[in-house]
């Protein structure tokens, strides 16, 4: 203890703190062989004191302020006086190049427009963030969503809009689409969006080495660079960074290793909207489908628009309204 108070006493050599110390350690050690209990609890009070003297003049040597509480941010905006909706843009909303995500956009903006609700857009952000958002917010959108049953009871939902099946992908040469799945979510190490609804399920179901990323684009780089041995990723956000934003990922065949969920996708809302809002919406995007306007807004942006196909037959059957996830157990039907 005696040490560390004459390293303060040096830390600067003019303190008037270097004498006290120097006198007061001498005179209850020093001369004494044997030493009270009272003694030990004087020697503490008065470090406690010296203490605070030291925390203080560290202080105003390097200027340090005193923290300030900070108040937690509203996310929430309101238009004319009135909560608005902040509709997220989905990931790669802005490339002119991938479809998809401009489809999505596009969708819900006409869905709130027929419901007659206000709305501001807000510009694309990490997805865990804007889910944060939403969860505390109370007229936050986010889509497409996996509804799923960790996450049911903290949104409302309105859909669905799409569907997907969940797959690991991987360089086809690696044989891994020859083990069982369990045994590949033992060994391999997986690269998965951080705050994606795959990161939880594949965990529960025995992976052991997940290696998460804030932004789905760093995926098939980490796969390129043996980061990971394979990939949780859409099969068209994966054919997108493959084939157009890096075509050198070409010379080494990427296959899909397991199908292993099928999983419709949603809005998701803030918890506090309005019932009878999420119900206008949910009309709203019915009627959407009903009408065409669901097929003909996928054909204006290049999507397959094939009404007799699994997938959008699976779409414009309103029976689906409320159906989350199914495992498929490797099968891909």
């Amino acid at each position: 203890m005696t040490g560390m108070f004459f390293r303060y006493a040096v830390f600067s050599k003019f303190s008037s703190l270097r004498q006290i110390l120097s006198l007061f350690f001498e005179r209850l050690f020093l001369n004494r062989s044997v030493f009270k209990w009272s003694d030990v609890i004087s020697c503490l009070l008065i470090a406690l004191l010296l203490l605070a003297f030291a925390v203080r003049d560290v202080r105003a040597q390097y200027h340090i302020e005193p923290e300030i509480p900070v108040e937690q941010q509203t996310t929430d905006n309101f238009i004319n006086g009135k909560l608005a909706y902040t509709i997220h843009r989905s990931e790669g909303g802005a490339d002119p190049i991938r479809p998809e995500p401009g489809y999505f956009d596009d969708l819900v903006v006409s869905v709130f427009q027929d419901a007659g609700l206000s709305y501001i857009i807000a510009e694309q952000a990490p997805w865990k963030r804007v889910m944060e958002q939403a969860m505390q917010g109370d007229r936050h959108v986010i889509y497409p969503t996996t509804r799923t049953a960790d996450r049911e009871s903290r949104f409302k939902w309105v859909g669905p809009i799409s569907r997907t099946i969940w797959n690991l992908y991987g360089y086809a040469d690696a044989k891994w689409q020859n083990m069982p799945f369990e045994e590949i979510l033992a060994s391999a190490r997986i690269g998965v969006l951080l705050g994606s609804a795959r990161e939880p399920y594949l965990r529960r179901r025995g992976a052991q080495q997940l290696v998460l990323v804030p932004r789905e684009d760093l995926l098939l780089p980490m796969l390129q660079a043996d980061r990971v041995d394979l990939i949780a990723i859409g099969g068209s956000v994966l054919r997108h960074y493959r084939d157009i934003v890096d075509p050198s990922a070409q010379q080494r065949d990427i296959d899909g290793v397991l199908p292993y969920r099928s999983c419709f996708l949603y809005m998701a809302i803030s918890k506090a909207a309005p019932v009878g809002e999420i119900e206008a919406l949910q009309k709203s995007l019915d009627k959407n489908k009903q009408t065409g306007q669901f097929i003909k807004l996928r054909e204006n942006h290049g999507l397959s628009s094939d009404s007799e196909s699994a997938f959008l037959r699976a779409m414009l059957n309103l029976d689906n309204n409320g159906v989350a996830c199914l495992d498929l157990f490797g099968r891909d039907d």
